[in-house]
């Protein structure tokens, strides 16, 4: 499911548990449309480490423009995570993000990731993913101030 624009861009390569990534990156599709220079590597139950590690660096050649990758992982400490680490080498510019979610692709698909190295995408998409994790609660009372203002 790799996608690519002309262009030097760091490239994404988003590991999940199943198909979880696909699906994420489906959704950001449908909603603002593809997310360029993108893939995603789904880990089935009991693929061997080595596997995954195998299939995580070749999804990395995939996308990888030579602006470096960044690599959006779903569990920390998990199989897939350890994977993405060792991409981490030194053989190419390389950042890892834990917690994958739709904000943060969305923010991926709709900014410039030319100009940017890998790190500078990971703190930006960060701090979306974190914004996007709200309580109800929080919200309810936004919403309940907003409408004694009116």
């Amino acid at each position: 499911m790799a996608t690519a624009e002309s262009g030097r861009r760091v490239g994404l390569v988003i590991v999940t548990h199943e198909e979880c990534g696909a699906w994420l990156l489906r959704a950001a599709a449908d909603i603002v449309g593809p997310v360029a220079s993108s893939t995603a590597v789904s880990v089935p139950p009991g693929e061997t480490f080595e596997e995954i590690v195998r299939r995580v660096g070749k999804a990395c050649d995939e996308v990888d423009s030579g602006s470096g990758i960044l690599i959006l992982v779903d569990v920390h400490g998990s199989s897939p995570f350890r994977a993405c680490l060792a991409m981490m080498d030194g053989s190419r510019a390389v950042e890892v993000v834990c917690g994958v979610n739709l904000p943060m692709l969305i923010k991926l698909a709709t900014c410039d990731r030319g100009g940017l190295g890998p790190a500078e995408v990971a703190e930006l998409v960060k701090e979306v993913g974190k914004r996007s994790i709200r309580l109800g609660s929080e919200l309810s009372n936004v919403h309940a101030t907003r409408a004694d203002h009116r």
